[in-house]
């Protein structure tokens, strides 16, 4: 069926992983006239360019601990029904093979996020599926039992509604927040919406030198003389700030006006640092100042750090030993005012979106029935490593098998 006006057993605005995954669901349950609305010239732009277009589909360690969410309850739930075991079970069904490296990511063999893009894409073509590219979904409402989605070259009618739009998160691939708009038509709210997984802008003079120094650091998030937050990962200084997993991870959490405090040795104690540094300062009492963390830490980082405690080139190892507690704890915290994030057009996910509260166990709206929500539209948002986009397969599917089984139920 591909006619304008028939009607659809399920609609799905989206054609990423959601969407995709979903539709797959659908059809595999034997659910026929499965419609795929998407906006994007081709579907899954944004699975495509996935974990640096390597494709972090999931991670061996995953659990709703990983997700920042007003219901982790819910989260636990969806993820556990389907989870990394069943989703890499189904992906390799489709003829994909996978693999995990040492810091638990699951990628494609191929470590091509494309590749896990095409798997998904021929099975929609196997299985039937309607799908049409480049339509852009205006309004969507309830009319006469069953959803009229109208786009931009003509409208639809599907007894079930799923959108699976995105967030507002790297519009380059199309994800503009259209789906709030929509959701918000049929009288649900939006919480505070911000970027996440994104580098982060900091006060430029205490980062000047470090511009592309990649350290792998302990890294903690403090707001008002509190700690938030705390991990451990790379950090890539940039021009205007930090980047790297660390820094990701931290961004979720992040706002204008907080200090990161980033310990450039943390395999070492701050006393034992304390103690190697006043016998490195007796040992080498004429070497400048900056030859005392030599060694030690990265020498951009060495300089950045004697730089903020106003010790000055021309001074030497030997007049430092007493400051030895002070370098080492500027060493395992050197402070960052963060002044803000690099936008949604930086960031990988969106933080925030349709309350959890506003939709039932199966993810179908408490305000209009037959209508699901799935993937980063809702308010859930993971952890960088393959969180997100697990996320988006658990709850595509978790939509889709309560979409069949109401189907069916109505025969």
């Amino acid at each position: 069926m591909d006619k304008k006006n028939a009607e659809y057993s399920a609609a799905i605005v989206g054609g990423g992983a959601s969407g995709m995954l979903a539709a797959l669901c659908l059809a595999d349950a034997g659910v026929k006239n499965v419609l795929i609305l998407e906006r994007n010239d081709r579907l899954g732009r944004k699975l495509s360019a996935t974990g640096n277009g390597q494709g972090n589909v999931t991670n061996a360690d995953m659990g709703a601990e990983h997700y920042f969410s007003s219901d982790a309850e819910k989260v636990g739930k969806i993820l556990g029904a389907f989870g990394k075991e069943d989703l890499l079970r189904y992906l390799t069904s489709l003829g994909g093979y996978f693999t995990a490296d040492d810091e638990g990511r699951v990628y494609p063999a191929s470590r091509q996020a494309a590749s896990v893009t095409d798997i998904l894409r021929f099975a929609l073509g196997a299985r039937g599926v309607c799908v049409r590219t480049g339509e852009c979904v205006l309004s969507a409402k309830k009319q006469n039992g069953a959803f009229a989605v109208r786009t931009d070259k003509g409208t639809y009618r599907a007894r079930f509604l799923l959108i699976a739009a995105g967030g507002k998160a790297s519009p380059h691939f199309g994800s503009d927040g259209n789906g709030y708009m929509l959701a918000k038509g049929f009288g649900h709210s939006v919480t505070e919406l911000s970027p996440a997984l994104v580098q982060l802008k900091t006060e430029r003079e205490c980062i000047r030198g470090l511009k592309g120094m990649r350290v792998c650091c302990g890294a903690r998030l403090i707001r008002g003389g509190k700690e938030l937050y705390a991990c451990r990962g790379d950090v890539i200084f940039t021009d205007y700030g930090v980047s790297g997993n660390a820094v990701f991870k931290i961004s979720s959490r992040a706002r204008e006006g907080d200090v990161l405090s980033l310990d450039f040795l943390p395999e070492c104690d701050q006393n034992e640092l304390a103690a190697i540094l006043r016998r490195k300062a007796a040992a080498f009492a004429s070497l400048p100042s900056e030859d005392l963390l030599r060694c030690i830490v990265n020498s951009a980082a060495a300089r950045a750090v004697m730089r903020s405690l106003e010790i000055g080139a021309d001074k030497r190892c030997g007049a430092l030993a007493g400051r030895a507690e002070e370098i080492s704890a500027r060493v395992k915290g050197f402070r960052v005012k963060i002044e803000g994030s690099a936008g949604f057009e930086n960031a990988q996910v969106t933080k925030g979106g349709i309350p959890l509260s506003e939709t039932d166990e199966h993810l179908m709206s408490q305000k209009e029935r037959g209508l699901f929500f799935a993937g980063e539209i809702l308010d859930v948002d993971g952890e960088c490593g393959g969180y997100n986009l697990q996320w988006a397969f658990s709850s595509g599917v978790r939509c889709a098998k309560r979409m069949s089984e109401l189907l069916y139920a109505d025969r």
